[in-house]
């Protein structure tokens, strides 16, 4: 039987996306070789916990390694800083939203997109993370492949356009969604109840959608078109007139949609 090569893998960035990475790469078979950063406290801290070497300059990377991974801003990945790497090296960024062609310049460049959102005070369990890959070449998709399935149980190939959309709806899912608890901590947080009241409900909402099509579970008032309560909502809501706003489009959304 074939052994499979050890990896060595350098991560050029030391925000959350890097820093999961880090521990996960870290935890795998595979090699955490250079963490390259401008931040250099920050990519020695992280190199240090990882067994890594940190360093702030493109041309000491490793000549040797296999996979370095850009986990970058999108805005970084739009400038010559990612125009600086050997030429030789097989590159990626993890990015949901940029083109692969911003690494076009490399012979061997790809994506390496894990879908989840990230902070670094907050583990995951990269095991149960979607990792979507793409890549120029079939040989450079078999490296990330072999290494994303290392790490998760769930690896996706994607198009640009497929994980363009993924990106917009990941958007909808988590960052709109994170925003609605917002709304929703103001809104208590003014009768002197505390966010915690929620969490249940947060909890049992996010478990259905694990066994059912949003559309098949959609509740509350506006499913079931009910204007008396909409309109006292709406009342309610006349000192916040931009939550008043998201509330009349919501609610105008799922009354068009008529989930129920």
């Amino acid at each position: 039987m074939k052994t499979r090569k050890k990896l060595r893998i350098a991560l050029a960035g030391s925000g959350n996306v890097a820093t999961h990475l880090a521990r996960a790469i870290y935890a795998s078979e595979h090699q955490l070789v250079q963490i390259l950063s401008r931040n250099t406290q920050e990519a020695r801290a992280l190199a240090n916990r990882y067994g890594a070497e940190a360093i702030d300059n493109a041309q000491t990377l490793d000549p040797a390694l296999d996979i370095l991974i850009l986990a970058l801003s999108d805005d970084a990945l739009h400038t010559d800083y990612i125009s600086n790497f050997p030429e030789q090296i097989t590159i990626c960024h993890t990015s949901g939203s940029v083109s692969m062609e911003v690494l076009k310049q490399y012979p061997r460049h790809g994506i390496f997109y894990p879908l989840q959102t990230f902070s670094k005070q907050k583990e995951v369990d990269f095991s149960e993370i979607p990792i979507c890959l793409e890549a120029n070449n079939p040989e450079v998709l078999q490296t990330l492949e072999q290494l994303a399935k290392n790490l998760s149980s769930r690896v996706y190939f994607l198009n640009s356009g497929q994980r363009k959309s993924l990106h917009l709806a990941a958007v909808f899912a988590c960052n709109f969604t994170n925003l609605m608890y917002r709304i929703a901590e103001d809104l208590i947080g003014e009768s002197d109840m505390d966010f915690d009241i929620l969490r249940p409900l947060i909890t049992e909402t996010a478990a259905k959608v694990q066994e059912h099509l949003p559309g098949e579970v959609q509740t509350g008032p506006a499913a079931r078109n009910d204007l008396k309560i909409i309109n006292e909502h709406l009342k309610a809501l006349e000192k916040h007139k931009d939550y008043k706003e998201i509330y009349q489009l919501l609610t105008e959304v799922i009354v068009r949609k008529r989930y129920i």
